[in-house]
């Protein structure tokens, strides 16, 4: 037998794997945090990627605007931002001409609490701050409709400053491919009608983890970031400790790309075929912190699993569900209803489901987890409270001799098939 400690929650679970079962553990590069920071940051800004530093972008007294991630994703802006607002100084730009615009998207607004803690303490008491509201139409100004029929309402504060500057992070996204670059936008500073309008194409299977340039939903993102005509942007990639591991500055998409190949480099691990059986740990802590986050190793994983294959999922949820809304649409019952109802009315949080259903509809998943057991049922999923438990349940399905992968941090692990 091969064993493992695999991650869950704040502890772990011993499992065993009978050897000649076994084809792989598939686990990404650790990136390792950048030791200097401060310096790394400002080689970026100093020399960026496919474009003008800002030293030949900005003028002496415009006003600048930057826009930052809200606080559902972690970017280190605390760290980044004096050292970029600092470098706007030098090159003739005070305070009082800068200011933030939080990219809410849909999201709820900040407390002033909460923005701070974004920014860090010194920003927050010299730059000016503003949450970016969707639904608030005095806020935006119109730029026109993309190829695919996005209506691209924008912030208007935003657009008009002298200079724009993004930032955010790099990660992979289960329908968007990647987050980070033309995200800061669209959904970031867009109208309500434009982030469901450009959702909606989250429906197309093209729209998944680590695609761009056939992703239709990335590609409208694109294409209205560059209505936007944004000056710069600043992108950060961490690791799963939240740890600075690479800073890339530049053009809207070859340094948002850049970044993109960096992920992969770590994360995209190559597989010559797919597994009848995928054990897979979220990767414990935050990972498997709540359904939202465990449902991303279940995405990363199901990449490696033969169709009607077996997916023992590890991942706890201690916190269950972010809101209401999500037992909303598992009441649906079935993906098909999903799509119906997402047809009409798009959300991030019925999506989430419906890409849930998805995979439990076309392989057979036994989730190891602390949601009530009535609700994993509900998705078509077979709770289980051990991995013998879990196990004992996938050798009724599974052939003699499964073969078998073993994803130690699904969360961050990609599987492609060579």
């Amino acid at each position: 037998m091969k064993n493992f400690n695999l991650k869950y929650g704040s502890g772990k679970i011993a499992v065993s794997i009978p050897e000649k079962d076994l084809i792989g553990v598939l686990s990404g590069r650790h990136m390792e945090p950048i030791p200097d920071p401060p310096n790394v940051i400002f080689a970026a800004l100093k020399e960026p990627i496919n474009c003008p530093p800002l030293s030949k972008i900005v003028k002496k007294g415009e006003k600048v605007a930057i826009v930052v991630s809200d606080y559902t994703r972690a970017t280190k802006a605390d760290v980044f931002l004096p050292i970029l607002v600092n470098h706007l100084n030098e090159l003739g730009i005070p305070d009082e001409n800068i200011f933030i615009v939080f990219a809410t998207g849909t999201h709820p607004p900040h407390t002033r609490e909460k923005q701070e803690k974004i920014v860090g303490s010194e920003i927050a008491s010299r730059i000016k701050m503003y949450d970016h509201e969707c639904k608030d139409e005095s806020q935006l100004i119109d730029l026109g409709t993309t190829s695919r029929g996005t209506p691209v309402k924008v912030n208007k504060k935003v657009y008009e400053a002298d200079r724009k500057i993004l930032t955010g992070s790099i990660t992979y996204h289960y329908f968007a491919g990647f987050g980070g670059g033309r995200k800061s936008v669209l959904p970031g500073i867009c109208g309500y009608e434009s982030i469901q309008t450009n959702h909606r194409l989250s429906m197309n299977p093209k729209s998944t983890t680590a695609a761009l340039d056939d992703n239709p939903l990335s590609l409208d993102m694109e294409e209205a970031a560059q209505l936007f005509k944004p000056d710069f942007i600043l992108n950060t990639v961490l690791n799963e400790n939240k740890e600075l591991c690479g800073v890339f500055a530049g053009d809207l998409i070859a340094a948002h790309r850049a970044g993109c190949q960096f992920i992969n480099e770590y994360a995209m691990v190559r597989i010559e075929q797919k597994a009848d059986l995928i054990v897979a740990s979220s990767g414990g802590g935050g990972m498997d912190i709540n359904y939202v986050q465990s449902h991303k190793a279940m995405e990363n994983a199901h990449f490696a699993l033969k169709d009607g294959g077996v997916m023992i999922l590890l991942a706890e949820a201690s916190e269950g569900f972010p809101s209401e809304m999500y037992e909303k649409y598992i009441k649906f019952g079935s993906g098909e209803a999903i799509h119906k109802e997402l047809d009409q009315r798009f959300t991030i949080p019925g999506h989430t489901v419906f890409a849930t259903f998805w995979k439990s509809e076309k392989y057979k998943i036994i989730w190891v987890t602390k949601l009530p057991k009535d609700i994993v049922k509900s998705m078509k999923i077979t709770p289980a409270d051990s991995f013998a438990e879990a196990y004992s349940i996938a050798e009724k399905w599974l052939p003699a001799n499964p073969k078998t992968y073993v994803m130690p941090v699904a969360y961050t692990t990609f599987p492609v098939v060579s």
